[in-house]
């Protein structure tokens, strides 16, 4: 044999004895190494875009219909109470917290009035534990100053088709400025509400007599110019509140005509220099049907500082 082989061989000997029994390779460790460093990479960059993820405006939306599903499910036996689906689910009942505190803060500087007053109470009432509305997050629809703005763009997509629906049903929209009509409608919608076909919209012992207050009336009408759906909305300074927004009925051109209405009420509240119009009922609170058409028609959380106007 060459001293050359013997030399290798040698060498591989001594550091076979070297290695104890049972010790992983060079190769081994190294992979193992990469191993965690790839894990540390992804911990690194994974987790963060998760909590990301999960703490959005949009995941605050889906937490919200998720609880009020869940609301819905077991309201037989009692269980559906908020405090319990947080216990059920406290990680993505933290994870809602954390998006509700990255929430947007918009100013609402509200003066006196019946407007004022109703956007006040609205904004100010106390939930959760006692805490106002307003600081917990409520829709908002931002109001361009160009209302034309508003139905532009891949997320207006299903709002220009339901309109484009609704119009070729024959439906229309106008103002309602007559004291006896909005008397008239008040009552009209009253009679609705008693015998609406949703049990979850139906309500006994409607009281309307508020709206009479306010100055904003739209009024969505059929072919044949009779009113299928009401709007009223208060206006005070910048801010808007959807008081009301119903059918009168039920059909294809009611339900459209919901649609129709948004660019038309758009449009009046920046002729009044409104930006931002909010709903009078708590995000936790509302139907996830009417979750989904807030959506559609671009509604979105936001926290409100409410303050006084001087």
């Amino acid at each position: 044999m060459r001293a050359l082989d013997l030399l290798r061989l040698s060498t591989t000997s001594s550091t076979q004895r070297a290695r104890p029994a049972g010790a992983p390779g060079v190769s081994l460790v190294r992979r193992a190494r990469g191993a965690l460093s790839t894990a540390a990479t992804t911990v690194r960059t994974d987790v963060p875009r998760r909590l990301e993820e999960r703490t959005t405006e949009a995941a605050l939306a889906g937490f919200l219909t998720d609880y009020v599903s869940d609301r819905e499910e077991k309201a037989a036996d009692g269980s559906g109470h908020a405090l319990r689906f947080a216990a059920r689910n406290p990680l993505s009942t933290a994870a809602a917290v954390v998006a509700v505190l990255r929430l947007p803060v918009l100013p609402a500087h509200l003066g006196t009035g019946p407007a004022a007053d109703v956007l006040r109470r609205t904004l100010l009432t106390r939930h959760l534990g006692g805490m106002p509305v307003a600081s917990t997050g409520v829709a908002v629809l931002d109001v361009p100053v160009d209302p034309a703005e508003y139905v532009v763009g891949a997320n207006r997509q299903t709002l220009r088709r339901k309109v484009r629906a609704a119009q070729k049903k024959g439906v229309g929209w106008r103002t309602v400025d007559d004291p006896a009509e909005r008397r008239a409608l008040v009552e009209r919608a009253n009679a609705a509400e008693q015998v609406h076909a949703d049990t979850q919209y139906r309500n006994a012992a409607p009281d309307n007599a508020d709206l009479l207050e306010h100055d904003l009336w739209l009024v969505a009408t059929d072919s044949g110019g009779e009113p299928i759906m009401l709007s009223v909305t208060p206006v005070d300074g910048e801010w808007g509140l959807l008081r009301y927004f119903r059918t009168l009925g039920a059909s294809p051109a009611h339900s459209d005509a919901r649609y129709l209405l948004m660019p038309a009420l758009v449009d009046a509240l920046a002729a009044r220099g409104v930006r931002y119009l909010t709903d009078s009922t708590p995000p936790p609170q509302l139907s996830n049907g009417l979750r989904h058409f807030q959506r559609m028609v671009g509604y979105r959380y936001a926290r409100v500082k409410v303050s006084d106007r001087t």
